[in-house]
């Protein structure tokens, strides 16, 4: 009786993971085709203070500096290589209340690194200067929220691309740096 319960568990995990990948929202097919049609080579990428959408939600880098420490005398954090400050603002276009997770959230470069947000850095920038973190953000329909990501990049990087996505399963989209 456990095997079968076990196995009828996992069975059901398995079609829930399954919709949900198939599923994944009616913008991101949509913009699978529109790529697609596209011909997969010219995927849009966007720059500062141009807005891209992934699922329903809207996403515009406004501003990105650059510090190799950030806090203040309490809260002070060095970089490894040099920070990147991101100030993004994040629209909800759906129905139903959004919740952004900055792990949604990457940086890429031109030798295919990936790159997650720095956790330190980020603490640091926000108990120094009490910033919106953007972590589990909930954005309420037709409403929109601005805050900071902090990456920990190397200092000679090139061509870093700031891919965010509407959803755990969308298929993101990116933003050029600098």
């Amino acid at each position: 009786m456990k095997k079968i319960i076990k196995w009828g568990l996992i069975g059901f995990v398995v079609l829930i993971v399954i919709g949900a990948i198939a599923g994944g929202g009616k913008s991101g097919n949509q913009s699978s085709t529109n790529t697609a049609s596209r011909g997969n080579s010219q995927e849009k990428v966007y720059g500062l203070n141009e807005v891209a959408q992934d699922g329903d939600l809207a996403f515009t880098a406004t501003t990105v500096t650059t510090a190799k420490s950030l806090g203040n005398s309490y809260t002070l954090k060095n970089a490894q290589g040099m920070f990147y400050v991101v100030t993004l603002k994040i629209e909800n276009r759906g129905n139903k209340t959004a919740t952004f997770d900055s792990s949604m959230a990457k940086v890429t470069d031109d030798q295919g690194r990936e790159f997650e947000r720095s956790i330190e850095g980020q603490t640091a920038k926000g108990m120094a200067q009490g910033n919106v973190d953007l972590f589990l953000q909930q954005i309420q329909p037709s409403l929109s929220v601005t805050g900071d990501l902090v990456f920990d990049l190397p200092a000679d990087i090139k061509n870093p691309m700031l891919i965010v996505k509407g959803s755990v399963f969308g298929q993101g989209t990116k933003i050029k740096l600098q």
